[in-house]
């Protein structure tokens, strides 16, 4: 049989041929995928300028399934403590009667004392009940059976109030405005959860500067303290600034709850040395309740 010399040739082309296409997309499909830092202005013929082609930066983790997210930063922070602050103070009211004498303390730890300006003595106080129920301090009202409360919330208001019940054995006292309509009231939180080194902060009218806000930490929980022959098994110890005018303010979390009312300092030879009591919201919640 005559052999075909041709046939051997055609065998060969086409492989060679099917072999330099698929070299040519795997060169050009790589080279498509390749990153680019940099792009040729081909309207520049200098080559002086180019296209930066845009880079995105790596994105830290995002938080852990499950957990909530913390927010970072001062800014975050700071819109927290002003959240929480605003939900307060309307709430936050100056109470007066008339100016009278003050026993001087006997230690150097004793209660917050009202504020005399030679008219009145001023206090704070907080609203429980829309009602216009007003929890403030013994040491506040003393053996008034009528005072003036105060309001800053809707333009400044000043109503009078009945002393409805006193419990000198807490230090507190519990008034009721003289007007029927609803009143702005606070959020009562949780003492038993506080924890030392929470952030707090002290609402009253220091020296008669109304709705006055200091901040700090608490310092310490259920502290046993002795004020005058009286014990108090379970006081919260905070740094927040609190002076005379301060009795009966609420001491609030970093959630706007009122977690305390400011009743006491401890000022060695008169002076303030950053340390301030309040009776925990939980032990006034009985005689809330007890007495509405």
């Amino acid at each position: 049989m005559k052999r075909n010399r041709s046939f051997r040739i055609d065998n060969f082309l086409w492989p060679v041929l099917i072999f330099a296409a698929v070299a040519i997309v795997a060169l050009w499909t790589n080279m498509k995928a390749m990153p680019q830092r940099w792009v040729p202005d081909t309207q520049n013929p200098g080559g002086q300028t180019g296209v930066e082609l845009s880079v995105q930066p790596l994105q830290p983790p995002g938080p852990a399934a499950g957990r909530a997210t913390v927010p970072y930063g001062g800014l975050q922070i700071q819109e927290e403590i002003n959240h929480a602050v605003s939900i307060v103070r309307p709430a936050v009211v100056t109470v007066s009667m008339p100016t009278a004498a003050q026993d001087p303390p006997g230690t150097d730890l004793s209660y917050i004392s009202p504020y005399s300006n030679g008219r009145r003595q001023i206090g704070s106080g907080v609203i429980v009940d829309r009602r216009g129920y007003v929890l403030t301090t013994f040491q506040t009202v003393g053996k008034e059976t009528a005072v003036r409360v105060k309001l800053f919330s809707g333009g400044k208001r000043e109503y009078a109030a009945d002393v409805v019940s006193v419990d000198a054995k807490t230090d507190l006292a519990l008034l009721k405005i003289r007007a029927a309509e609803d009143f702005p009231t606070v959020i009562l939180g949780n003492s038993e959860l506080v924890e030392v080194g929470d952030l707090v902060f002290a609402l009253g009218s220091p020296f008669g500067f109304s709705r006055t806000v200091t901040m700090g930490i608490v310092s310490s929980s259920q502290r046993q303290l002795r004020i005058n022959g009286i014990r108090y098994p379970d006081m919260i110890q905070t740094d927040a600034v609190v002076n005379d005018g301060n009795d009966g303010g609420p001491l609030l979390n970093i959630r706007g709850e009122v977690i305390g009312i400011n009743i006491a300092c401890f000022m060695p030879d008169n002076h303030y040395a950053g340390i301030g009591f309040a009776i925990p919201i939980n032990d006034a919640v009985s005689f809330i309740n007890s007495s509405i």
